[in-house]
């Protein structure tokens, strides 16, 4: 299954970030192919949008801080008029990250695919649906073949408590590197 090549995305945290945010920033950065992690700042968005032209990216991910941690991950793509948000909103109720796996990539994936497990819920399936397309990466199953250059995967599936979780695997033997992103809820549109 062939797609076309990755959009490049900015990943950055929310003003006043916590090291664990700064972390998961890397981690992810390190997971998605064609990420970088840029230092917010004090930068509005419309200084971000700035930013993501500076550096040819497309997509921008926010990871916001709420009560003291890692609370809301914003997706933006870059539009006419700066940064459209793009949904859902992701709610974060806990993460994992890279080191607790015990698995510091010193190197960005080059390749990724979005991977589901055949049980997840209507909700679940909507949101790979959604992330393949942010991300201009392909969707397979679980038990679909990988391509023989797939480094890694990124997976959606539910824990034990029935919440979506996202996490990434190093492909083609299926090791959990992480992050590990277990979502509280998604918002679907704007709030009024």
């Amino acid at each position: 299954m062939k797609s076309a090549e990755p959009s490049k995305i900015l990943i950055t945290t929310s003003r006043n970030p916590t090291q664990m945010m700064r972390t998961f920033c890397n981690d992810l950065a390190r997971s998605i192919p064609r990420s970088m992690r840029i230092n917010r700042g004090k930068s509005s968005l419309d200084t971000l949008a700035e930013k993501a032209l500076e550096h040819e990216a497309e997509k921008v991910i926010i990871c916001d801080r709420w009560k003291g941690g890692l609370g809301k991950l914003h997706l933006f793509e870059l539009g006419s008029s700066g940064l459209v948000q793009f949904y859902p909103l992701m709610c974060v109720r806990k993460v994992k990250l890279q080191k607790t796996f015990g698995y510091v990539r010193s190197k960005a994936a080059k390749s990724l695919i979005l991977q589901t497990e055949s049980g997840i819920s209507f909700e679940a399936r909507k949101l790979a649906d959604i992330l393949s397309h942010f991300f201009n990466i392909p969707k397979l199953t679980s038990d679909e073949t990988l391509s023989p250059n797939t480094q890694a995967a990124m997976d959606i599936s539910l824990n034990a408590a029935r919440r979506i979780q996202i996490t990434f695997l190093q492909t083609p033997r299926k090791i959990e590197i992480g992050p590990r992103i277990t979502i509280s809820y998604l918002t679907w549109r704007p709030r009024k």
